[in-house]
């Protein structure tokens, strides 16, 4: 098992689905229609919520303050150089 506290059991039903069990749903703050990223590592699956892109957006509104038009490419470069 990896690191962290174990939180319940779980089985997976007959078209694939898991249920996250509440108590862990709970701590990690995930609700009834969250996007959630799985990722397969080798001891297992790692599951997080999905960035929606909408929030993402809104969250960087005003982030960028250079005036005029900016290639998303050199904002890409940009980016790469901040420690």
């Amino acid at each position: 098992m990896g690191m962290g506290d174990y939180m319940g059991k779980s089985e997976v039903d007959e078209r694939g689905r898991i249920t996250i069990p509440k108590e862990l749903r709970d701590k990690l703050g995930f609700k009834s229609g969250d996007s959630v990223r799985l990722t397969a590592t080798k001891d297992g699956v790692t599951i997080e919520k999905a960035i929606n892109l909408s929030f993402f957006i809104e969250e960087l509104r005003g982030c960028i303050t250079i005036e005029g038009d900016l290639d998303p490419l050199k904002l890409k470069e940009i980016w790469r150089t901040v420690p």
